[in-house]
């Protein structure tokens, strides 16, 4: 789609919604970085001839508990599994991803255009199911019952190169333990306003019957989000006061910038998921007809998969919500040749998302220079633990 029908969408929306000139200067502004808004099919762009998309699963139930929790019996699935809401989510956010693609990929589902693989978590599996649903309702030949059929049987790999469940996984890999375990004293060796810290800590431990300090805030953190995100209500004594603090001690930004912006720590998660991506990329210029290798690739995995990935781009962000994707686009034009986008939506509903610029790759960021930019940050072999059995 060219800019200028973009602007027009912007500019529509601005009027319907009634907002003031300001926030369309801001809006052109905003552009002129090249980080736009997509609304809209990407496809209608023909020179599109890849695509890798990372997304974090959907919905799930917490890690963490506690003595007093009002809502202890209210996840059924178990620790870290996914929710009703979850795989509502994931295939609404697979239908979403139909209408991105439509028309790049085939309505039918076929082997030749499409390549699934998952981390070995029951949640992130559970969560390409429900996309691969939303994505490919059998449709003529492919309804295998005489009764109404909404899924068919798509393939799904579990030798995703993303190691962003290795946080939880510990003696999987023996180099990461240990370099986590120095970074994260680095963490805790922040200093934190003990005129806040002090009486929260009181206050939680009091209340939850059991102490709450800064080593498992993070998890008390996580409940509280998947218990919002499952529509429950939080204890009265938990009020927008309290959550707001908590949050920001969890999201302190230099505390996530001191992990997700630590290079080795990114080799460890996403390095070997990022070298991939840049293979395929590069298999599509090996073959004229760009049919070398599958369309699209999906790679379903954890929150720290899409963060460690923004901090490499460049981008130091909060948590990325349920259903965040995060998707790498390779184009080929006469004119430009091969170039490389990326774009980030930050949850599984936002249909909003935005151009991330790839920091030190010019712009068109060309396929060459984002190939270096990869093995210059992530040679073969280094921080991986691929090796690591599973």
């Amino acid at each position: 789609m060219p800019l200028s029908c973009y602007k027009k969408i912007i500019v529509a929306s601005v009027i319907t919604c009634g907002l003031s000139a300001i926030v369309v200067f801001y809006s052109v502004l905003y552009k002129s970085y090249h980080q736009w808004e997509y609304r809209g099919n990407f496809t209608e762009d023909s020179s599109l001839i890849f695509v890798s998309v990372i997304f974090r699963h959907g919905d799930r139930s917490p890690m963490f508990n506690y003595k007093t929790n009002p809502h202890a019996n209210a996840f059924p699935e178990g620790i870290g599994e996914l929710t009703k809401k979850g795989k509502q989510h994931m295939y609404q956010k697979g239908q979403f991803f139909r209408r991105m693609y439509n028309g790049y990929i085939n309505n039918l589902y076929l082997d030749s255009e499409i390549l699934t693989k998952s981390t070995q978590m029951t949640r992130t599996i559970m969560s390409a199911q429900m996309v691969l649903a939303g994505m490919y309702p059998p449709r003529n030949y492919q309804k295998w019952s005489n009764l109404e059929t909404v899924w068919q049987p798509i393939p799904i790999y579990s030798n995703s190169p993303d190691y962003g469940s290795l946080l939880a996984e510990r003696g999987r890999c023996p180099s990461f333990d240990y370099f986590v375990e120095k970074l994260y004293l680095k963490v805790l060796n922040l200093t934190e306003d003990e005129n806040i810290t002090a009486p929260l800590f009181a206050y939680l431990s009091e209340k939850c019957e059991q102490p709450i300090n800064i080593k498992n805030l993070n998890n008390f953190y996580d409940l509280l989000v998947c218990q919002i995100s499952a529509g429950l209500k939080l204890p009265e004594w938990i009020n927008s006061n309290h959550f707001q603090t908590i949050e920001s001690l969890v999201m302190n930004k230099e505390k996530i910038k001191l992990v997700i912006g630590n290079l080795q720590f990114q080799q460890f998660i996403i390095g070997p998921l990022l070298r991939e991506i840049g293979k395929n990329m590069e298999l599509c210029l090996t073959n004229s007809n760009h049919n070398s290798t599958r369309k699209i690739h999906l790679y379903s995995g954890h929150d720290i998969t899409l963060a460690a990935a923004m901090g490499f781009l460049g981008e130091i962000i909060k948590m990325p919500g349920f259903g965040a994707s995060l998707h790498f686009h390779l184009y080929f034009d006469n004119t430009i040749g091969y170039s490389v986008k990326v774009f980030y939506f930050d949850q599984w509903n936002n249909e909003m998302g935005k151009e991330i610029t790839i920091p030190t790759c010019g712009n068109p960021c060309k396929i060459q220079q984002f190939i270096r930019l990869l093995t210059d940050n992530f040679p073969e072999g280094q921080n991986d633990c691929q090796q690591v059995g599973h």
